[in-house]
């Protein structure tokens, strides 16, 4: 079943939804939250969501050994409670409402963009301005230390692998880590290791010796020739090396 929902009610895309606005409403001066009239404790609470979520999607994730259903209703109330906050506080409409609102602010938290208001340049494209898309990714590990990784557009999420439009390169930053550590949150850690691929599905050898340890990778589109107009890292995701 399709998820159009302004905040998606399936686990998969909340997660990539809640990772994209609880960083972008950090970003900016002011930061993107004031600048939407948020009070303090919503954008607290909005950073609360992901931090609570964060050590639960890794463990629904991995199906042979941290997911169970009680895993699963506790992210699906966090999806709810998120709901609520929005209906309860209208922070969306807040963001529609802002006096200076942009086409990323809106496309950002899945706002419609064809009644823009505001007093900015709201005409974009990928030639222009850089990518707002994340990259879908999916990870399968497929022994002897490798990992498949595909990715695809946040608007298709399934189906044959592929790169956004206009962007000839998917750029990956990755760490192997121990179960138990937590993950990393910044993809500019000096710690990880930097990798690209011109396909869409890859294989990512990791080494043998990592079986049973973590991979930890963030993705983002980007542009051999004008790296200008590469697109935002996504979330750390991860995986057991097998």
């Amino acid at each position: 079943m399709s998820d159009n929902s302004i905040i998606p009610r399936s686990i998969d895309k909340f997660n990539l939804y809640l990772i994209r606005t609880a960083a972008y409403l950090l970003l900016g001066t002011p930061t993107n939250w004031s600048r939407f009239g948020w009070l303090t404790t919503e954008n607290t609470q909005w950073q609360g969501f992901l931090t609570a979520w964060k050590p639960l999607y890794l463990l629904y994730s991995d199906k042979k050994g941290g997911y169970t259903t009680g895993i699963r209703d506790q992210l699906l109330q966090i999806i709810q409670d998120c709901v609520n906050l929005c209906a309860t506080n209208h922070l969306l409409l807040s963001i529609q409402a802002t006096r200076n609102v942009t086409i990323t602010d809106l496309q950002t938290f899945n706002l419609p963009t064809d009644e823009v208001t505001g007093e900015t340049p709201h005409h974009a494209t990928a030639r222009i301005a850089p990518a707002t898309d994340l990259v879908y990714p999916s990870l399968k590990p497929v022994g002897g230390g490798v990992v498949r990784c595909k990715c695809f557009t946040e608007a298709a999420q399934s189906g044959r692998p592929h790169k956004l439009e206009g962007f000839d390169i998917v750029e990956y930053r990755y760490e192997i880590i121990a179960q138990g550590v937590a993950l990393p949150t910044d993809p500019n850690l000096a710690t990880l290791i930097d990798g690209h691929s011109s396909k869409s599905s890859f294989l990512l050898p990791t080494g043998t010796n990592n079986s049973g340890k973590v991979l930890v990778i963030f993705f983002r589109w980007a542009h051999s020739k004008h790296p200008n107009l590469d697109g935002p890292w996504n979330g750390c995701i991860s995986t057991i090396i097998l």
